[in-house]
């Protein structure tokens, strides 16, 4: 039997539970709740490093959380004040903690034993974007470290922009416009080639960008995540590569479905195919490393979804769901 562990966030009360501890047995194609964990206000995203489980607390106060990780357990440990509201992205590197903060801010933590410190704090400024509902102002939506070790990508959605940081000092060394009203919103390294996909929320749309030293990125294609003829509501989601890396994934909200990309030798991506899934508001998902299946978090049918990938690059659902209240987020348990 093969078990595989994994942290969800999600949106809740301080008081009740907001991060889940879930197994999937893929040899049974089953997934199980294993504990649940309260204490954080809207731990919506979650990273892990150096033993500890951070969470971005999206909150009007926004903070970023972090628990020792137990054999059996979370301990909280305590919070950081973000200096911003709405904290909607965390990621973890040894002592280091950013979070992206959606009031339009970027935060860099350090922790010191069992004490978390805000250390930087950069604050975007930009023009609204021609969305007035969702553009009246910057929004950034995640932090993304470069595969050089030095850089960090950033989208803010409320300008239509990418933003490079030097990962240390949070000094701004490029930006980049999107297309105007695409509303980038996540980031996804090629883990060989020198691309980064792009997951635009607004238009529901996928870019790829070329990756050069000094953290430069440069755009070189923008495909449509969306089925042709589709004309309902939509926002783009999140995005992860097969561990083949043969296939890019979307989900994509509103039409409730993912967009299967085939991967090109040079990273390059094909017009999608398309799968619609079986719960309301798919957002984060999961790829198991060393087993074909996904773990996808819907939001507003408050579930978990087991699903099966053929070998063409397609999910197919198993039928096994798992009652969780409003999940956002699904990482691997151990991994960063």
């Amino acid at each position: 039997m093969v078990n595989h562990l994994l942290w969800i966030g999600s949106y809740a009360k301080k008081e009740e539970p907001g991060i889940y501890k879930v197994m999937v047995d893929t040899d049974a194609e089953a997934i199980a709740l294993k504990n649940r964990y309260s204490g954080v206000e809207n731990p919506s995203f979650l990273a892990e490093a150096g033993g500890f489980l951070y969470a971005a607390s999206e909150s009007m106060d926004g903070k970023a959380a972090f628990f020792q990780v137990q054999s059996d357990s979370l301990e909280l440990k305590g919070t950081a004040d973000s200096g911003e509201m709405g904290p909607c992205h965390i990621y973890a590197e040894d002592t280091y903690v950013w979070t992206a903060n959606y009031g339009g801010s970027v935060t860099k933590y350090e922790r010191s034993g069992e004490t978390l410190a805000r250390t930087a704090f950069s604050k975007h400024e930009g023009a609204t974007g021609p969305n007035e509902e969702r553009q009246d102002g910057p929004h950034v939506h995640s932090v993304v470290p470069f595969p050089d070790g030095k850089h960090l990508l950033v989208c803010d959605l409320g300008t239509d922009t990418l933003v490079v940081y030097d990962k240390e000092t949070l000094a701004v060394v490029k930006e980049v416009q999107a297309a105007p009203g695409a509303g980038p919103r996540m980031s996804l390294f090629h883990p060989e080639k020198s691309v980064v996909y792009v997951m635009n929320e607004l238009d529901s749309t996928v870019s790829v960008y070329k990756v050069g030293d000094g953290g430069m990125i440069t755009h070189l294609d923008t495909l449509a995540g969306l089925p042709d003829g589709y004309n309902g509501e939509h926002t783009g989601a999140d995005l992860q590569l097969s561990p083949d890396q043969r296939f890019l994934w979307a989900t994509i909200r509103g039409w409730d479905g993912v967009a299967v990309f085939d991967l090109e030798a040079d990273g390059s991506l094909s017009k999608p195919r398309h799968v619609k899934l079986d719960g309301k508001t798919p957002r984060s998902f999961y790829a198991l490393k060393t087993e074909p299946f996904l773990v996808v978090a819907f939001q507003d049918s408050n579930e978990l979804c087991l699903y099966k990938i053929e070998p063409n690059g397609l999910p197919t659902f198993t039928g096994k769901r798992l009652a969780v209240t409003a999940p956002v987020c699904v990482i691997k348990k151990g991994e960063k």
